[in-house]
């Protein structure tokens, strides 16, 4: 089983704008990737799994990134969050 079994199918291929990519960042910024990967990819690496993060797919304004948090072993996602 995924550690991203309870995200959606769009969120887990996620791969955001071509040539840029999806940004994935931590709340507090301490962290941030923008890459051409999918989401499930970038989640399931070991180092990433924990806390939250915020994801954003290039598709900008609202409404705004999704936050996914580690509950239990997987990624859980909490919706968007306004920009």
């Amino acid at each position: 089983m995924s550690v991203c079994q309870f995200l959606s199918k769009a969120l887990r291929e996620e791969k955001g704008m071509p040539d840029i990519g999806v940004c994935i960042w931590r709340p507090d910024r301490s962290v941030e990737f923008c890459g051409v990967t999918t989401v499930e990819e970038f989640l399931s690496r070991s180092e990433n799994c924990s806390g939250e993060w915020f994801i954003d797919g290039g598709w900008g304004g609202p409404p705004g990134p999704i936050k996914v948090i580690w509950l239990d072993g997987n990624w859980v996602s909490k919706g968007f969050q306004g920009v």
